[in-house]
């Protein structure tokens, strides 16, 4: 692999600038504006999120950049999922909510979050039963948005790997101080960004979504 880490954590800092700009791209038009939204706060998150693996050029960053590439895989394939519908996309927006009401809930729930009023007089137990804090859509896992976007082998390939490294099912993997292990994670993290971002822009701009082959060209496995 050609290049120094330091040579990729440049690309990518250069790649999240481009990124950031890109979120502030016009539509093509104004039809879509659920699926338009989606698509530009991925490409600032994903800014965001390469912006901060840019640093990672040591070996002792390589979990790290595992961990955070499967936070990347995961946009990626919500995107994809995402933008197949106004209703898709829509769903994705609600789901965020109905995740903070549920950590509300549970909370209030085992008493380590209280609803009160100007008084200090407890309304917990009430908020609960005016059914405030249930789900509004259903949730739906990332291997079930993978498989209705067409990308399964992207969730189980890639996907299924970065996630070992999320739960620490790989602990005892040897450490490597080795550049080319470095550069080459690296340049995963840039082939998942560039692939979310032509995703998302390619949406605003034409009203359009990549084949499976372009999909494969982007993330460079073909």
């Amino acid at each position: 692999m050609e290049g120094t880490p330091q040579d990729y954590s440049k690309g990518l800092k250069m790649q999240s600038e481009m990124l950031l700009a890109a979120s502030q791209f016009p539509a093509k038009c104004s039809d879509q504006p659920q699926r338009d939204r989606y698509c530009r706060l991925i490409v600032l998150r994903t800014s965001d999120l390469l912006g901060s693996a840019s640093g990672f050029v040591r070996g002792a960053d390589i979990v790290a950049g595992q961990i955070l590439m499967r936070s990347m895989l995961e946009d990626l394939i919500r995107v994809l999922w995402g933008t197949l519908s106004e209703e898709n996309a829509q769903h994705l927006m609600q789901h965020g909510q109905d995740e903070f009401k549920n950590l509300f809930r549970v909370n209030l729930q085992e008493g380590t979050a209280r609803v009160t009023d100007a008084d200090g007089l407890d309304h917990s137990q009430r908020f609960l039963e005016e059914g405030g804090l249930k789900r509004v859509v259903k949730k739906k896992s990332i291997e079930t948005m993978a498989k209705e976007a067409g990308a399964l082998g992207l969730y189980n390939v890639f996907y299924r790997f970065a996630s070992l490294h999320t739960h620490g099912n790989l602990l005892d993997e040897p450490r490597t101080d080795d550049p080319i292990d470095i550069s080459a994670m690296l340049s995963a993290l840039g082939a998942i960004s560039k692939t979310t971002g032509h995703i998302c822009i390619r949406w605003l701009l034409g009203r359009e979504r990549p084949s499976d082959t372009e999909l494969l060209e982007l993330l460079g496995v073909r």
